[in-house]
């Protein structure tokens, strides 16, 4: 389990901002069913009630949103999650606000939810086998970002 010092989602907020594709593609947004919107449900819910899991949240997931979202953005997005990922290991809680956001950004990018172990070593080699050039992208965006910061 993470402590919510330890978590910074400012950034991963305004970026899931720009994702979102109200105005463009939905016209009348439908809310509960968009992962774009419930993972910045998520991420401010952290911002504002400091915690680091929504009991249940996994079931809470829209795991039906079939638009297309920005693949670079997306793969961007969850590279700046993975950074916030503590390789928690056996301590791996699937209810964790850091999990529930990037489970979303999942279901955008592979349409499907990836294993995680609680490590984002083998989180890239998972990503890897579901889609070799996503999972390429991904890997080369989380080491590019990890040298940065």
């Amino acid at each position: 389990m993470i402590a919510e010092n330890e978590i910074n989602l400012q950034e991963i907020h305004e970026k899931l901002n720009n994702l979102c594709l109200d105005g463009e593609v939905c016209s009348n947004c439908e809310k509960n069913k968009c992962l774009i919107f419930f993972a910045k449900k998520v991420a401010s819910y952290v911002l504002t009630k400091k915690v680091t899991t929504i009991r249940q949240g996994m079931a809470m997931i829209p795991n039906h949103d079939l638009k297309t979202y920005s693949e670079d953005d997306m793969i961007e997005t969850l590279a700046m999650v993975l950074q916030q990922c503590k390789d928690c290991r056996d301590n791996h809680d699937d209810d964790c606000t850091i999990n529930l956001i990037r489970t979303c950004m999942e279901y955008a990018l592979f349409g499907d939810k990836l294993p995680y172990q609680g490590s984002v070593t083998l989180y890239l080699l998972e990503a890897q086998k579901a889609n070799g050039r996503v999972g390429d992208s991904l890997k080369a965006k989380y080491l590019n970002r990890k040298k940065t910061k």
